[in-house]
């Protein structure tokens, strides 16, 4: 069976809690953000093993699959989240 995937990306904002100012204002502190890359699987017979996991030697956040109801129950569907880079925060 051909393996099936697309790639996406996911930004997140690291912030501190919201401060007040004078006025009755808040200003949030920023501090770089963080992008991810993400591989989804719509259809793959290969799951990850966990030394591609961050801590055993890889470079894995997470990942998360789900048998698909196929007859021989050896293929699946879900996606891997890679360990985030830092940069500046986008517009």
């Amino acid at each position: 069976m051909a393996e099936a995937s697309f790639e996406s990306e996911q930004y997140r904002l690291r912030a501190a809690t919201p401060m007040p100012v004078s006025g009755g204002d808040f200003k949030l502190h920023t501090f770089m953000g963080e992008l991810s890359r993400i591989v989804n699987y719509m259809c793959t017979e290969n799951l990850p093993s966990s030394s591609e996991f961050r801590g055993q030697g890889g470079d894995l956040m997470s990942a998360s699959f789900n048998r698909l109801a196929i007859e021989n129950g050896k293929v699946f569907s879900g996606k891997k989240v890679y360990s985030p880079t830092y940069i500046e925060e986008r517009d």
